[in-house]
């Protein structure tokens, strides 16, 4: 193709907004020849190419939209290592039907037992899937639906807290409570907000019959428990369930930083005396 011709394609492509094709135009021009392709065959794989990459930027969007401490597959998550969780049942979460049913996926168990990596692990694969997901630690939830009371913002932040498909609430229990801070109404009102309307994944270390000493007042645990567990997906890891943090003989390394991790440069060496 003629250099004159060549340019004005590729400016004619940035135009359209087509950047994966412009930017690979000349390897499928290379495979198009290599494989004799005819001239719909060679348009049907550059827009096929297009499509995929499109796909792949809206799905890294949706995932750091997410606000995940860290990107975890079910792939790589060690099912011989915890022999009592149902494989099958877990991949037949992966399909995300729980998402289009507004249910919820209930993690209960032991720490280190990869109730987290689960959880972030079907986030990944709803937002590859084309779902908005939200993950959040419990505590952090908490505290900003129990302060939104006292400036009156309650209904703006449970608005914002229904808008994800996929609703991730991570380490329920695990921070103390104030004995003076009475969570289980904002815990029941954002239940109640997002009942049949948008599915929960959420983690905990406590059984039922302890999420009043997380919470607070138990009549108002009750309904959101009742709303949360109806049509729910429970997988319980028994409480002698193996650590595999424990398992380690080394550790994972430093989270992800979302502005870029930077080593501190060395501090110059400054002569005495000066």
């Amino acid at each position: 193709m003629a250099s004159e011709e060549m340019d004005r394609l590729l400016d004619n492509l940035r135009r359209l907004a087509l950047r994966h094709a412009a930017q690979n135009l000349d390897e499928h021009l290379r495979q198009a020849a290599s494989l004799k392709l005819g001239h719909v065959a060679f348009l049907a794989r550059i827009v096929e190419a297009e499509v995929l990459a499109r796909q792949q930027t809206a799905a890294d969007k949706r995932i750091t939209g997410a606000e995940f401490p860290e990107l975890c597959r079910v792939e790589d998550y060690d099912f011989k290592a915890q022999p009592c969780l149902d494989r099958k049942r877990v991949l037949d979460l992966c399909e995300l039907g729980f998402v289009d049913r507004c249910e919820a996926v209930l993690w209960i168990g032991p720490s280190g037992v990869g109730k987290t990596h689960l959880s972030i692990a079907l986030g990944v694969r709803a937002c590859e899937a084309g779902y908005r997901v939200l993950f959040v630690r419990a505590s952090a939830l908490l505290k900003r639906l129990y302060a939104s009371l006292a400036d009156d913002t309650l209904e703006e932040v449970l608005t914002e807290l229904a808008q994800p498909d996929v609703l991730i609430i991570d380490e329920l229990g695990n921070s103390p409570r104030k004995p003076e801070d009475d969570l289980a109404g904002v815990f029941f009102e954002l239940v109640s907000r997002r009942y049949r309307r948008g599915a929960i994944v959420l983690t905990t270390n406590l059984g039922f019959e302890q999420w009043p000493s997380a919470l607070g007042t138990p009549s108002h645990v009750t309904p959101a428990l009742d709303r949360l567990v109806e049509g729910a997906h429970i997988l319980t890891f028994p409480s002698d369930a193996k650590s595999y943090r424990a398992e380690r003989k080394q550790g994972p390394g430093p989270l992800p930083n979302k502005r870029g991790r930077r080593r501190a440069s060395p501090r110059p060496d400054v002569p005495k005396g000066k």
